[in-house]
């Protein structure tokens, strides 16, 4: 599969970490009961039970992406209100469509099998419109919503950051006034998962994740410009290893470990060979929706498999080869009728005459 412009391996490792994902809900939602036990521990461990971990992976990539779409912009304040109507227009309404399937399979659930549903109210309609409703410590929808609201938080102060560095630009140069900046915010974040900081300071922030966005935000710096910034990255990553060790901390290893293996295909000049396979280029395309789809379409497809087959070995295996057919498909149909447009929409917004086509090009997700 042709990837153009785009990193291919990036995209690779957003595809894998999705899939990991949807094995990880599989396991966690009791499914595979009887496949468990004949599989080594170690494992049905890595592959399913760690799927969560696809999500540190996924924040990687994310301030990865973020930092190569602006790479060659100066974010001014235009630039940086239509760079997050961009994102908004790019993650919403597969979001708001995947909230109708959920709310929707949810409310069959129920009536079929005869249980109280207590369909939303207004405020919970509206905090998650808004990716609120991590802030506001109501549940989610679908488990899966909170890394959205994560998200939201971090394009906002992304953007505000390099608004900050490039305002400053007049007296510094463009790139110092960035390093200084992304560099004292990665020094405050590493506070996080080294434990200096332990206390939340408010419910659904996003700080204590702020360390694996910049892991990605700097590792993108090493491969644009090479020579200090990838040694700042790999130095960045290696403190998140300790950090992961010390505290054992599967979520900041992840990250340390996704951070080194970008940072090394970036030095090997492997960006756009490794992963670039046809079928993992394929999950990457549909990635996005089969993050929003994969729980719900989970949930039932497992209840109908046992419904129509005793419980067994048998049924685990049905269960697990149904269950990705229909995540796969359904997410395919979802970016092809939900995203493809989203896409092509957000693209139609102006990032300015200088960076629009550079934009263009390497919007990744």
């Amino acid at each position: 599969m042709k990837t153009g412009n785009r990193l291919a391996f990036a995209d690779g490792l957003r595809g894998l970490a999705a899939f990991w994902v949807v094995l990880y809900h599989m396991s966690e939602g009791k499914h595979l009961e009887h496949l468990k036990p004949l599989m080594p521990h170690s494992i049905y461990a890595a592959v399913f039970d760690a799927g969560h971990l696809g999500v540190g992976v996924f924040f990687v990539l994310s301030g990865f992406v973020m930092a190569y779409t602006v790479r060659q912009a100066t974010v001014n304040r235009a630039y940086a209100v239509n760079f997050l109507l961009r994102r908004m227009i790019r993650l919403t309404p597969p979001y708001y469509f995947a909230i109708i399937v959920t709310l929707v399979l949810a409310f069959v659930k129920g009536k079929a099998l005869g249980l109280p549903y207590e369909l939303p109210n207004v405020t919970q309609l509206l905090a998650h419109a808004f990716y609120m409703q991590g802030l506001l410590a109501m549940p989610h929808f679908n488990i899966v919503y909170w890394t959205l609201c994560i998200e939201v938080q971090f394009y906002v102060a992304f953007a505000m950051l390099f608004f900050i560095a490039d305002s400053s630009s007049r007296h510094f140069d463009g790139n110092t006034a960035r390093s200084f900046v992304i560099g004292l915010m990665a020094i405050i974040a590493l506070c996080w998962p080294l434990g200096l900081i332990s206390t939340t300071v408010w419910p659904g922030v996003f700080f204590e994740f702020w360390f694996s966005f910049l892991a990605g935000v700097l590792v993108c710096w090493g491969l644009l410009m090479g020579g200090y910034f990838r040694l700042s990255a790999i130095l960045f990553c290696l403190v998140l290893l300790f950090a992961g060790l010390l505290n054992a901390s599967q979520l900041t290893l992840t990250v340390a470990v996704t951070g080194l293996v970008m940072a090394c295909a970036s030095a090997f000049d492997r960006m756009n060979t490794w992963l670039n396979w046809r079928w993992i280029q394929w999950l990457a395309l549909i990635s996005y929706s089969l993050y929003l789809l994969h729980n719900p379409i989970t949930g039932l497809s497992f209840r109908v498999v046992h419904l129509l087959i005793p419980p067994g070995i048998t049924a685990d295996i049905i269960g697990v080869t149904t269950t990705l057919a229909c995540c796969l498909i359904g997410s395919y149909l979802a970016f092809w009728l939900i995203e493809k447009p989203c896409i092509r929409w957000s693209h139609a917004v102006s990032l300015g005459p200088k960076s629009v086509q550079e934009s263009l090009k390497s919007d990744k997700d």
